[in-house]
């Protein structure tokens, strides 16, 4: 919410998700016996036009092509 990100406007967020994970490059990939686990790191632009490094995690099922949201949180500063 500090960001500029509401309940109401939950699109935004969806929004902004969707282009983190188009234009950071994917850090992990882990195989597991149910499908296939992408992490995603980098900054996330958002309404207050702050942008925030986050951790966005992604996961697609066997037999599926679609990913799914898991998590997504801030990174800690270094």
């Amino acid at each position: 919410m500090s960001y500029g990100f509401s309940v109401e406007d939950w699109e935004v967020l969806a929004n902004a998700l969707h282009r983190h994970a188009a234009e950071n490059e994917v850090v992990k990939i882990e195989q597991t016996p149910f499908g296939t686990r992408y992490v995603v790191d980098g900054p996330l632009s958002t309404p207050s036009g702050r942008s925030v490094n986050v951790r966005v995690v992604w996961f697609v099922e066997h037999a599926e092509t679609i990913p799914r949201l898991v998590t997504a949180y801030p990174l800690k500063r270094r």
